[in-house]
């Protein structure tokens, strides 16, 4: 697909306050670390957590230290269509992935089918918040309760969002566990840091135990440095440098199921904490340009997930079950550098590198139209009202066209 020269939106992200970044880099002990999580949670609205390298070094730990106590128990439940790095994870903890299918309300599960996976080998199953859609758990933990495994939340796309009808209850704090990603394109977007939150004393205990034998990263001004860089290259201007570099990958997200487990940089953390105080105007303008999407792309051919309205998505999911007009759509907006996105190619069982390890030639309906017909539009404090307009222009010309 043809990529844009000289101006290129970022598909999620934020602006990063380097004089802030360059603040925290005497913040490298243990007591700033640890008052920096205590605030991280505080925010989040109280529990036991762990901060690590990563999301997946997060959601592994979880994994690892809840089937010490339920070793009979082998397989995680993931949805068909989410991120390869879920899998990554529970293949690292030393347990089995059994895909289920989507629902197209919320990117959830789709419940009947969910019903049927659980099993006396269920350890958990995973729930995932996807582009920051808040998935609809409630049915689904009381049927994990029911068969003894526990629900984890996978927020790794939604840290700072609330549960609809629920404002003071944030995404991944209803299961029995939560995790959350600072990576690239995250609702805070640090380059570093994943957030373990979990409910079971005894779970927190054995987690606490694996956590020591971890190394720590010690690489503080070398972060500063790749943070200094990314912050540089996402100014629209700059993108499209790293954007026609192949190598860097940029949108893309591999399956690596032996990936670096470590605690999280104090730097990093700390440099998380400060960044807390810009997140609410941040989800704002993110709800604000969402709503313009909803209010404007009423055409029939295209399907909104999740809330109409006001609601702070990563990126705007935009369903067009029209492929061939979706392929036309699409290609025109990459083209012109507006920041949207096909997203995962297929479910996970067809991506070429998990196809042979996962084994399950099943046709996952939800999740295959998700992936054929998906565009997801740029929502964050980059975009301005000029660059809506853009992609409004281009997909009516495109509409106009067929």
């Amino acid at each position: 697909m043809k990529k844009p020269l000289f101006h290129s939106l970022p598909p999620a992200g934020h602006k990063i306050p380097l004089r802030l970044l360059f603040g925290c880099i005497g913040n490298r002990s243990q007591e700033n670390r640890d008052r920096a999580i205590e605030r991280i949670i505080r925010y989040l609205g109280g529990r036991k957590a762990f901060y690590l390298s990563s999301g997946r070094a997060a959601l592994w730990l979880y994994l690892k230290a809840l089937s010490i106590f339920k070793p009979e128990r082998k397989e995680v439940i993931v949805p068909a269509y989410t991120c390869p790095s879920v899998v990554s994870a529970v293949f690292k903890a030393g347990l089995t992935p059994v895909l289920c299918d989507n629902n197209l309300d919320d990117f959830g599960y789709e419940l009947r089918e969910f019903e049927n996976k659980l099993g006396r080998k269920t350890l958990a199953a995973i729930a995932v918040h996807l582009y920051g859609v808040p998935v609809r758990v409630d049915d689904i933990q009381e049927l994990c309760r029911s068969n003894g495994a526990a629900l984890v939340e996978d927020a790794a796309q939604a840290f700072g969002n609330s549960f609809l009808g629920e404002k003071d209850v944030k995404l991944g704090m209803k299961g029995d566990a939560g995790f959350y990603s600072f990576g690239r394109g995250k609702p805070v977007s640090i380059l570093h840091g994943g957030l373990l939150v979990v409910t079971s004393d005894e779970v927190f205990r054995e987690a606490g135990k694996i956590a020591q034998g971890l190394k720590t990263d010690n690489a503080s001004v070398q972060y500063c440095l790749a943070l200094s860089t990314y912050a540089l290259f996402s100014n629209p201007t700059l993108y499209w440098i790293p954007q026609m570099i192949p190598f860097l990958n940029l949108g893309g997200t591999v399956f690596e199921p032996e990936f670096e487990t470590s605690r999280g940089l104090s730097v990093a953390a700390s440099f998380l904490e400060t960044m807390l105080a810009g997140l609410e105007k941040e989800k704002e303008i993110r709800g604000t340009n969402s709503k313009w999407y909803s209010d404007n792309l009423s055409q029939a051919c295209f399907r909104h997930i999740g809330l109409r309205g006001e609601y702070p998505y990563l990126r705007y999911p935009l369903i067009i079950d029209d492929r061939d007009l979706r392929a036309c759509i699409l290609e025109k907006l990459v083209a012109e550098g507006t920041g949207a996105t096909g997203s995962y190619p297929t479910p996970l069982n067809q991506l070429p590198k998990l196809r042979e390890v996962l084994a399950d030639d099943t046709e996952y309906k939800c999740a295959k139209k998700i992936a054929e017909s998906i565009v997801t539009l740029p929502v964050h404090s980059g975009v301005s009202a000029a660059n809506r307009e853009n992609i409004m222009s281009i997909i009516r010309q495109v509409l106009n066209a067929n």
